[in-house]
């Protein structure tokens, strides 16, 4: 993935940001096939797979859950989503 660093957002910052465990965001990431670019040790997302995840989380804040929100975004699972 090239990407400007400036696009680069710590997915360790993720666990404040929506003050979940650790495994749940990773869940999430899972399910939405969101891949990391590591830079030595640490690993990072794009702005654009922050919006996805910050748009699931919004979601789920409002009684739905990931298998909805990927129907109604209209996003196939099985589909290739590592872009996002």
């Amino acid at each position: 993935m090239n990407t400007d660093s400036s696009d680069l957002i710590p997915v360790a910052s993720l666990f404040e940001r929506y003050k979940i465990a650790k495994s749940v965001i990773y869940k999430r990431m899972k399910d939405l096939e969101i891949q990391t670019q590591k830079i030595g040790i640490r690993a990072f997302i794009t702005q654009h797979q922050l919006n996805l995840l910050d748009a699931l989380h919004e979601f789920i804040q409002g009684g739905g859950n990931t298998a909805e929100f990927l129907y109604f975004r209209g996003i196939d699972p099985d589909e290739d989503l590592a872009g996002f």
